[in-house]
């Protein structure tokens, strides 16, 4: 079992921001018991390992000691120690590898890492918060390539997980013992190719077809609308048989928006969306997948909206949700979330490459550092889509299957959470996705 923790700030009374770090440290990776305690004679007479946080090291008390660099005393969204990195060494920086926010210790000619200040840096993400445009894509997304993440190399790791570990070993804390846990995902941007949309829009798609001379998408269409053959879309029973073999079960995230340039889904309201939303929701968790003209909208309006039209599908209240397109700011998506009353997001993770954009893999509280408080959200973070994959990453399949096995393996050393994002009709072996379906096929004998 877990021993206890006593934490003292000896160069500040304790802040939001504290209080979150040790959460993130003691509750979510090391599942240890903690207190605070702001007197610091108290602190000296308590029982259990002993961490100082800031100030010059206590002497004769035996406590490990950590240094602040000011970022988690103050409310700023940075900081200037940012720019000074630690020396790599064990004494200096848990882990391997140098890290930000380091504070010169003069006594023993080094520079030490703050790394709780690193911590909160990466979890609540102040890294998007104020970045040059240049760190966006089109769509406004923080781009995996501007992350300091993906500069350093750590990008493919949980590291936040990964350094908390190696410190807690450096001074004897044995974590709680934990399991690894794979999770599917599927968002529902277009719930069928042909089927259960208006007699309106099969004509103007028909019309296209033709003008753009596409013969093998009107013969698909004439043998799945005439002939009654199987949507090539309707991958549905096909993924829950591989989930069931594997023992998993996944939530199912349905785009329910208005159409736009951006969100194209089927109309909500035709009876065959309607029963597949119940179906998957007899067996399954289902959530909203809010559409990109929601999140940029000015008000809660539409995002309450589309919550709304699934929980009247659903029949149950709706608390998980993942963002169309991954398209999200901090904290701005992640207030108007709390707002509308979701309590799960899956939406943290990078369009254009696999990896872990806070540094975590297990799900955490989330936390608003332009108002230093937390939220009554939690974050699921992603690692892998397969649009990353073929589209941004332009892997092959094999290549794919082999990226994720070593996220996986990532994972596992950890003993955290691998959550895969897939579409069902990637799985259709229709146009860009053919030979994809065997990577859903075969992941989960490669990452379980």
């Amino acid at each position: 079992m877990a021993q206890s923790v006593t934490l003292w700030s000896a160069s500040a009374d304790t802040t939001p921001r504290h209080t979150y770090v040790a959460y993130i440290v003691f509750d979510v990776v090391l599942g240890c018991s903690y207190q605070w305690y702001e007197s610091r004679s108290q602190w000296e007479q308590s029982d259990g390992l002993k961490i100082q946080y800031g100030g010059e090291p206590a002497t004769g008390t035996g406590a490990a000691w950590i240094p602040a660099c000011g970022l988690l005393e103050g409310t700023q969204p940075d900081h200037p120690a940012r720019e000074l990195w630690s020396d790599d060494s064990e004494q200096s920086t848990p882990g391997t590898g140098k890290l930000p926010f380091g504070v010169i210790n003069e006594s023993a000619d080094r520079v030490d890492a703050d790394w709780w200040s690193w911590v909160f840096w990466m979890v609540t993400r102040l890294e998007e918060f104020g970045a040059s445009r240049e760190a966006y894509d089109a769509m406004g997304r923080f781009k995996a390539s501007a992350s300091l993440a993906h500069q350093a190399g750590w990008l493919h790791r949980p590291e936040v997980e990964v350094r908390i570990l190696a410190w807690a070993a450096s001074v004897g804390l044995e974590p709680r013992s934990s399991s690894y846990k794979v999770n599917p995902t599927i968002d529902v941007d277009s719930a069928y190719a042909y089927r259960h949309r208006s007699a309106f829009r099969t004509l103007g798609a028909t019309a296209k077809d033709l003008l753009s001379g596409n013969v093998t998408r009107m013969a698909q269409r004439w043998r799945v609308l005439i002939l009654g053959q199987p949507d090539p879309y309707d991958t549905y029973d096909w993924l829950e048989s591989v989930h069931r073999k594997h023992g998993l079960q996944a939530l199912y995230f349905f785009l329910l928006a208005d159409r736009g340039p951006y969100d194209r889904p089927l109309d909500w309201q035709q009876p065959g969306i309607q029963a597949l939303v119940q179906r998957i929701a007899a067996t399954s968790t289902v959530g909203i997948h809010p559409g990109v003209a929601s999140h940029n909208s000015s008000d809660l309006a539409q995002l309450r909206q589309e919550i709304k039209r699934m929980e009247t599908l659903s029949t149950s209240a709706v608390e998980h949700s993942r963002q169309h397109y991954l398209v999200q700011r901090m904290p701005y998506t992640w207030n108007r979330l709390e707002a509308a009353g979701i309590a799960h997001d899956h939406s943290l993770g990078f369009a254009d490459c696999i990896g872990f954009r806070a540094g975590m893999s297990r799900p955490f509280q989330a936390f608003d550092a332009a108002a230093n408080r937390p939220l009554d959200l939690t974050i699921h973070p992603v690692a892998a889509m397969d649009a990353t994959l073929n589209r941004y990453m332009g892997l092959s399949p094999k290549q794919a299957l082999d990226a994720l096995e070593q996220l996986a393996d990532e994972v596992k050393a950890v003993q955290g959470e691998l959550t895969l994002l897939w579409h069902n009709e990637t799985v259709s072996e229709c146009d860009e996705w053919k030979g994809w379906r065997s990577v859903y096929e075969q992941v989960f004998e490669r990452v379980c």
